[in-house]
């Protein structure tokens, strides 16, 4: 082709290029589809989640912040889309709330809370319906308010609000009456055909739902408009970037703060104990306790010990059969790791008259980790006799002092036979778990505490203590009490040091949800070292 035709076809196809688009283009398009198409997209991702790589919070962020942009564009067309827009900044003002909160531990306190978590899940469903019934009046209002005026030949948004309501339905049948029962791994499925009928029919609804908000976006278009122009001061685009960022900058701080776990502020340990505290820690460490262990008690537990009759420690064993590393020790300590930190267990028993016995269960880090966030000591007794008294105590060296802290101790376990159902320990082991409460009245308590170490501490310790009452001899351990001032003691238990690796783990873990458990593995960033420890001592009187 010459130059000159080439210059005279690009000219043409300039000028054509220039000419108005064909009339049913024109009669196609109308201000509400963008809003529509936004709506659209962002119920879809809403309701249709993905359980991986995060999707499940950042689709529905993304579908909240379509549906407001949605709503955005309309809110100045009449009083219903001003409240559509409404509830959805609601919604979008909720997603944002509690996709920073799940970085903390108060989205599980809500979610463990029934009347919490119903109350936001109910709040948020009627903020749903609400926006949906709003949407269907509003576009039934545009359709007698457009130029060419008519009743529509279908109510295509009615019948999504009805597919709507059936879904939720269906959703609130699913947890009044559950297809489902707890199993020994997981949960049992009961019912067949609801467990995967209802399923399918509430997909088979949302999907109606979204068919029926494309319908009616189809079926405006055409027909002219009444929609007064609303002034936007951020685009969408920089719209959607802006709540990412702000969630993404929010996370972090959530995470770090979320982690730090209310400690007791410590006092200097002094040392000073009165004549008789004195002469107690004195016969501890005459019968075999560390003295300093024994230095480390305070007053409450030196009195506590008065009249002590021995002092014996725990035996380690080695539970773990993966391989062929035995545990390390050093004295009476027990080396364990908790991820890459390197810790030491310790368990020590005074025997008291009355056959009571006093356990003193103790960690401690020679080397301090640099992370400080979420800690927990934690034991799990045999359940062989009652237990009471507990106390705990967090001691800390830091230029040249020595401080402690008393935490709060929690109790796992207790249930009674009326408790069981859903306490996977009870039903892979109900033998055990009848003989406890038959010995007990209940599963026997794992106590525990939770702690973030102290800002510039050097060393840190850690004890945890409770009695055994050992009058009584429950079985399967081997205890004789026809000579009640020589008689043989057995028990066992295991000792947990747990531990937070990283801080940039989403969503929070807490570390609490371990307390009393006798899970060895990973928890998210938390990690735990244990000791399996057991006695077998011949007490004299």
């Amino acid at each position: 082709m010459k130059p000159k035709e080439m210059e005279f076809d690009r000219a043409l196809m300039d000028e054509m290029g220039q000419l108005p688009p064909p009339p049913q283009e024109v009669e196609d398009y109308t201000p509400w589809q963008s809003a529509m198409v936004k709506i659209l997209w962002g119920m879809a991702l809403v309701t249709f989640q993905l359980q991986f790589f995060y999707l499940d919070y950042i689709l529905p962020l993304i579908g909240t912040t379509l549906i407001y942009l949605g709503g955005r564009s309309m809110r100045r067309s009449g009083g219903w889309f001003r409240l559509c827009w409404a509830m959805s900044a609601l919604k979008l003002l909720f997603h944002v709330a509690w996709t920073i909160l799940s970085a903390t531990p108060v989205a599980g306190l809500v979610v463990a809370n029934p009347l919490w978590k119903w109350g936001l899940t109910w709040l948020v469903q009627g903020a749903n319906l609400l926006l949906l019934f709003a949407l269907w009046r509003g576009t039934r209002q545009a359709f007698f308010a457009a130029p060419r005026a008519g009743r529509p030949k279908r109510d295509w948004l009615g019948w999504g609000f009805l597919a709507y309501l059936l879904a939720m339905g269906v959703a609130l049948w699913s947890e009044l009456a559950p297809a489902t029962q707890p199993g020994l791994i997981g949960v049992t499925i009961t019912n067949r055909g609801l467990y995967y009928g209802r399923p399918i029919l509430f997909i088979a609804l949302e999907i109606g739902l979204l068919v029926c908000l494309a319908r009616q976006s189809e079926t405006l278009a055409g027909r002219g408009y009444d929609l007064e122009p609303a002034p936007v001061h951020i685009s969408s685009g920089r719209f959607v970037l802006a709540v990412f960022a702000l969630v993404l900058l929010a996370l972090p701080a959530a995470l770090w703060l979320g982690s730090k776990v209310p400690t007791p502020a410590g006092t200097e340990v002094t040392g000073t104990l009165t004549a008789e505290q004195e002469v107690i820690r004195r016969q501890l460490v005459s019968l075999g306790m560390p003295e300093e262990l024994a230095r480390w008690l305070d007053r409450a537990e030196l009195e506590q010990c008065a009249g002590a009759l021995e002092v014996h420690t725990g035996e380690w064993y080695d539970g773990d059969t993966t391989d062929d590393r035995e545990p390390q020790t050093e004295d009476n300590w027990l080396a364990v790791e908790a991820g890459e930190e390197q810790a030491e267990l310790s368990t020590w028993l005074v025997f008291l008259p009355n056959n009571q016995v006093r356990y003193y269960h103790w960690f401690r880090y020679d080397e301090v980790p640099s992370l400080h966030l979420q800690e927990q000591f934690s034991v799990d007794p045999s359940g062989y006799y009652p237990t009471d008294h507990y106390s705990a105590r967090l001691l800390w060296e830091k230029d040249g002092k020595t401080f402690a802290a008393v935490p709060e101790i929690q109790l796992a376990g207790g249930e009674t036979a009326e408790e069981l159902e859903g306490n996977l320990w009870a039903q892979m082991f109900p033998e055990s778990a009848r003989m406890e409460i038959e010995r007990l009245g209940h599963l026997h308590y794992s106590p525990y505490f939770s702690f973030t170490i102290p800002k510039g501490a050097e060393k840190l310790w850690g004890c945890l203590a409770y009695t055994v009452d050992a009058r009584e001899m429950p079985e399967p351990a081997d205890i004789h009490f026809e000579d009640p001032e020589n008689w043989d003691y057995t028990d066992q238990c295991i000792v947990f040091l747990r531990h937070q690796v990283t801080w940039l783990s989403y969503p929070f873990v807490n570390i609490n949800d371990m307390g009393g458990q006798k899970s060895i593995t990973n928890y998210g960033p938390i990690r735990s070292g244990y000791g399996l420890f057991h006695f077998d001592e011949e007490v004299h009187g």
